[in-house]
This record gives structure tokens, sequence and C-alpha cells, in this order.
């Protein structure tokens, strides 16, 4: 172990250049193995980026060509075919005769970028100390361009009943590390490699302590509808939802730096020494591990019910209601079972391979527009049921969504503009996995990480997976745009065939989390705290800090389409 001479002369190098900060304490019981995986399992904080909507992963009516440009406010009176067929099916009473749409937006994000910051206070005087030494990492995500198809066909086949059938990519979401990995703790760690590698075992480390995360879900929906209308005020109608998801989540690649890591933690926690030895580090807990992920795909069903009500002349009301749609996507991500607590947990799997049940939330919509001449506004507000779909209910939580949305029409122009807010989606204190995973490569998560806790009395290892799905929030999971504006314009060229264009913007927003345990976690690690002292059966850290910042840059929707109305 290293003596406290050593541990003076790494605080001493460390602290060149340092700059204040503030500290936060985090106290927790210890045991060896408790403080070993608990800074072991810390290592993995860490970054990546993401791709969806304002709506959560949904993407709504945001996407279609003359809807993009009322900011997706189009469940009351829509303007393309498309928007009916996924929005309210009773609007499909609005479409005489056969009408047709074909469309495709990029949406592309100008920056996708995760930070992530240590402050390693190596003196443990907190903020009124000068022996604070900051570390900071930006990585960026390879995945940030998608095309996204939107396809409507109407047919009124009586006065009464008009049937529709459509296409459209309906969520997405997408980030890619692989080119990137994602270094951990900001740094920290190959700071103390510089200043203290030798003693503590760090010079064995195969590279930066990284993880190349990466996650890509797409669910596309074919839907078969039908409009019926009442009388003259009322229509109803009904959707069948046929949704086709694909899915990735987890290592690209091989980890790096964790072999030495294990064995700094763990392997000194347990007094065998700072020597790489393997005992614990080759095949055990936190140690290094290869790819993680597969690509997957399954199907899944859903249903829309809604309908419209003229309340006087130029004024109709909507209601709609969208169920889930949910895919079970199997053998999705491995987590070795003997290091992740997997293989403590009744009915898990025992090769490693474990399911994912990801679900797009229940929608409630209730609309208003006015119709007056050539204008027409229209209002929309949706409520997603997040708190209940699998996977996203241990990180999201319910949200309202509110589109206001404008167009007027004069000659063969139509112009349109929209302003969409969505409320805040992420939770405060999510859980401690996503669905039904106990763990990524050897990092323990979930009821794998609980198993572990109950098995060996740890009570940490749970609260660090806790660490880790906030990462996943600010990183895989962060949709966190809350305004948008859109404009769009189309020219009829006949009275029959139109072309129509839009363009979204939604501002960035940045968040943060702050990772207590982790950091309390690095302390141990690198000798800055005595995991033995103190008789009371608790710690307290050091006072490092360790946080992720998402820094979400604008998203930009670009769309173009075409549609054709025969009588």
């Amino acid at each position: 172990m290293p003596t406290n001479k050593n541990i003076s002369n790494f605080k001493l190098k460390l602290s060149k250049n340092i700059k204040m900060g503030n500290s936060k304490m985090r106290t927790f019981n210890k045991t060896p193995i408790a403080l070993g995986v608990a800074a072991g399992m810390a290592m993995l904080v860490a970054s990546t980026g993401a791709q969806a909507a304002s709506a959560g992963t949904d993407l709504n009516l945001s996407a279609h060509t003359i809807a993009g440009g009322m900011a997706g406010a189009a469940y009351t009176r829509p303007q393309e075919a498309s928007a009916a067929v996924f929005g309210n099916p009773a609007t499909l009473t609005q479409f005489p005769g056969v009408n047709f749409n074909f469309g495709a937006t990029l949406i592309s994000l100008t920056d996708v970028q995760v930070e992530t910051d240590t402050l390693l206070d190596v003196g443990g005087g907190g903020e009124s100390s000068q022996t604070v030494v900051p570390f900071h990492v930006d990585h960026d995500s390879g995945a940030d361009n998608y095309i996204v198809p939107t396809l409507g066909i109407t047919l009124q086949v009586s006065p009464n009943l008009t049937l529709g059938l459509g296409l459209e990519a309906d969520a997405g979401l997408g980030a890619d590390y692989r080119d990137d990995p994602l270094q951990l703790y900001a740094g920290a760690v190959q700071g103390a490699e510089d200043a203290f590698g030798p003693l503590v075992g760090l010079e064995l480390l195969d590279g930066p302590v990284a993880a190349p995360l990466l996650v890509e879900v797409i669910s596309f929906n074919a839907n078969i509808a039908a409009g019926y209308k009442v009388n003259d005020a009322l229509s109803v109608g009904g959707a069948l939802t046929i949704g086709f998801g694909l899915a990735q989540l987890g290592t690209a690649g091989p980890t790096t730096g964790f072999d030495a890591v294990s064995d700094l933690v763990i392997d000194g926690a347990l007094g065998l020494g700072f020597v790489g030895d393997g005992v614990i580090s080759n095949g055990g807990v936190l140690s290094n591990w290869g790819g993680s992920t597969s690509s997957v795909h399954d199907i899944g069903l859903g249903w829309s019910l809604g309908a419209t009500y003229i309340v006087a002349d130029g004024i109709t009301t909507s209601l709609a209601v969208k169920s889930p749609v949910e895919y079970k996507f199997k053998n999705i991500i491995y987590g070795n079972p003997a290091t992740t607590g997997g293989g403590l947990v009744p009915g898990n799997s025992e090769n490693g391979w474990q399911h994912l049940d990801v679900e797009q939330p229940l929608e409630v919509i209730a609309g208003i527009a006015m119709e007056d001449g050539g204008l027409l506004v229209e209002m929309d507000v949706i409520w997603k049921n997040w708190s209940d779909a699998d996977a996203y209910e241990y990180a999201y939580k319910d949200q309202f969504l509110v589109s206001l949305g404008t167009q007027y029409e004069a000659g063969n122009w139509s112009f349109r503009a929209g302003y969409v807010w969505a409320e805040e989606i992420l939770q405060n204190t999510p859980e401690s996995t996503l669905g039904q995973v106990t763990g990524v490569g050897n990092l323990p998560l979930g009821e794998g990480a609980a198993a572990l806790d109950v098995a060996t009395g740890l009570g940490i290892v749970e609260p660090l997976a806790v660490d880790f799905i906030e990462i996943v929030q600010m990183s895989l999971l962060p949709v966190i745009w809350e305004h948008s504006l859109t404009a769009g314009m189309g020219y009829n060229f006949t009275d029959a065939v139109s072309v129509n264009g839009f363009v979204s913007y939604s501002f960035g927003e940045e968040e943060t989390r702050n990772l207590e345990v982790a950091a309390a976690a690095l302390d141990i690690g690198l000798g800055l705290i005595d995991g033995a002292n103190g008789g009371s059966g608790a710690f307290v850290s050091n006072g490092t800090q360790s946080s992720i910042t998402q820094n979400m840059g604008s998203e930009i929707f670009v769309g173009i389409g075409i549609n054709v109305a025969l009588p």
C-alpha cells in the first residue's frame, strides 16, 4: 500500500497548476470489497451523445412536410394525408377523393457534446483549499444525421367513410462513440498515472480508461386507418399500427484501462497489492471487456382512436389516444453473469445475453383549430406517459407538449409557422438500470447490482449504478430541447399537385448531473482516502467532485415533399 509519504508526494505533484473549486461530501457504509467495487465501478463515468426530438424519442408529426412547418400541430385540421393517418384518424373524413403525399426530412444536430469534469481535491480542504486540480474532457458523437421518410394515402370509399394507410419513422435515438472512446473522470486517472503511476500500478494501463459506448433505436410504423363521418359535426376514427423496431445498445468494441483500475481499487482494497496480477481484475468485476452489443429487431403492435367535433362555424375540436408500441429486443446486450451479479438474479440468462423491452409511450392529444378564409390556426396539447413506458420509465418522466401552428393561403402559395414547447423530460433521480438489464460487460446494474449488495453486504454497488444511469440520461437519452420554432411554405402547381417544404429549429440546451458517489469512489481508488479509517462504519469523501454535462446543440429539421389530391 502507498505510504503517507508517497501519498503526500502524489498530492504535491497533482497540485501543480491547480484552481479553486467547490466540493461536496458523501458518506456510505464501508467494507474492503465495498470500497474497491465503489471506486472501480465509478471508473465507468463517461459520456455519449444522442439524437431525437423535443418530444422525447418520438417525432409525432414534426417530420411531416406540411405539419412540420406548423410545429406538428395537425391533430385537428391536418393538411396532408400522412398527418391524418398517423395523427388523429377521425380527421380522415376531411380528405375527399384520393390523396397521396410523400416526403423526406433531414434531421441534423449542430453539435452533440458531452463534457466530463472532475475537480480532484488532493488536499481534502474543499473550496477553501489550494489543492483542487481540475480536469475536463469533451466528447463528440458520430451519430448526427438521419433521413426520415413519410408516406400517406387516403381513399374516400363512401360519402361518410374514408380509409387511409401510411409509412413513417415515428421514433429514433442515436449516439456513437466507437471513434471517440469515452475517457472517464475527464482524464483524472491519466493525471494520476503521470504523477503517481509507478507506486500504485497505474503504469499497467493499456490505454486511457475508456469505453466505446453506442446506442441506436429506430421505430418504423405502418398504419391502416379508417375515419367515419357520423354527422355534419362529429367524426370518429381508428387505426392499427404495425411497428418494426431496430436497436443496438452497449459497447462497440473493447474497453481499455479497466484491468489496471480493477487491480488498483479492488486488489488494493483487499490487501493483495498493486501488482496487476490478474487475481481479480482479469475477468473480474470492472476488468476490461469487449463488445457487448448486437443488432436486433422486433415487431410491435399498437392502435389509435380519435374524434373531431365542429363546435361552431370554422372552429373544430379534437381528442385522440395512441396506445404504446412495445418492442421486445432479445439478446441485445451482454453482461457477464459472474461479475455483474446477473447470475444471482432468478431467471436471468445463463449465457449473459440479456433482453430489453422498449416501449414508445401512451399518448393523449387534445386540440382546437380555427379557420377564417385562408387563415388556419391550430393548437394541440400532447401528454406522454413515459413513466410507464418500458425502458424509458427508468430515466424519463411524464411530459406535456404544446404545439401552436398557423397557415395562410394566398393564391397558389401557402405560408406556415409554428412554435412548440416541451416539458422537461429527464427524471431528477433515475433508477439503477434500464428495463431488465442487470449489467453491461463487467459493470453491475439494476437487479444484478442489488444482488451483489445483498450477497456481500456492500450497500454501494446499486447507488453507483444510479450514477451510471444519470450518465445515460446525459448521454444516450438527453432529449432536453424545450423550445422550437418552425416555418414552411408550399406551392400549388395545379389544383391537384403541390410541393411543400419546411424547416424547424430547436434551441440548444445544457443539463448537468453531479456524480457524488463516483467522486467519492475516485478518492478511494487513488489513495486520497484511507478506506480503513474511522470506526463508525462510514467514510466521508475527500471533497473531490465529478459531473457530466450534456451540451446539446441546436436541432434542425429540413423537409420537402409532394402532395397529390384527386377527386
